[in-house]
């Protein structure tokens, strides 16, 4: 497991803390050493020394004989700090490509076919997961539908900490592999929010997924937390063949 973080979850009026962590790959990568003659070698963040500012299109093959305008000679070979760097926007209509401070951020929303139908400014969320309101399961749906009319973007695993809280999630896997349901989460005092993991995250639909094992495996579960910003519908019918025409 990695990226552990902890979620506080409410099931049959019992709330309790667990661990959410990103599972890893049934089949791990493996992980690849790089060497020379000379001994192990790794990788550094370097610049090019490409000048970004100027546009290869403007230049005439005269310019490219006379001199190397599109080379920044100064900043070639440079490591780059990481943790020294900052994100910059730029106008994409000014020539000199100044950085750019005095914006909005919007968020745009589309229908099924494709159009956009909302612009609203985009909000600074934050995580939701943690917090003294626990995060609710709500209502079931069909394992199924929901696998075939969601776009599943993120997967999560709730793991216990001791023997209470493997007890508390275990009861919620065996009840939702019994009747192969999924059941939605939501954060808020209704649990009727979407699901932040993060500061300055994205919201998500939430859904609970569980498995437990067969046979001499009934023990063992599994209790996944589903995250989805998409519903798959069918376009209309009526309105595609208009545009077929």
């Amino acid at each position: 497991m990695k990226d552990a973080s902890i979620i506080h979850l409410e099931y049959q009026g019992i709330t309790t803390k667990v661990s959410v962590q990103t599972p890893l790959p049934m089949v791990p990568k493996p992980k690849l050493v790089y060497r020379t003659p000379a001994g192990r070698v790794s990788s550094l963040p370097i610049l090019k020394g490409i000048n970004s500012t100027i546009d290869p299109k403007t230049l005439q093959p005269q310019d490219l004989i006379d001199s190397d305008p599109e080379l920044d000679w100064r900043s070639g070979g440079e490591i780059l700090e990481m943790d020294m760097l900052t994100t910059a926007y730029f106008d994409p209509n000014d020539n000199d490509r100044r950085p750019v401070s005095d914006f909005q951020v919007f968020d745009i929303i589309y229908d099924a076919q494709g159009n956009a139908i909302d612009r609203r400014p985009k909000l600074n969320r934050k995580a939701n997961i943690n917090t003294p309101i626990p995060v609710k399961l709500g209502k079931r749906l069909p394992l199924l539908q929901v696998l075939t009319t969601f776009v599943l973007r993120h997967t999560y695993q709730l793991v216990h900490e001791d023997g209470v809280t493997r007890e508390f999630l275990y009861r919620i896997a065996q009840d939702l592999h019994h009747k192969q349901e999924m059941a939605i989460v939501g954060a808020g005092v209704k649990g009727n929010q979407p699901i932040v993991m993060r500061d300055k995250g994205s919201p998500y639909r939430g859904f609970l997924y569980g498995e437990i094992g067969k046979d001499q495996q009934q023990e063992q579960y599994k209790l996944l937390l589903l995250l989805s910003d998409q519903e798959l519908k069918l376009a209309d019918k009526d309105k595609d063949d208009d545009r077929s025409e």
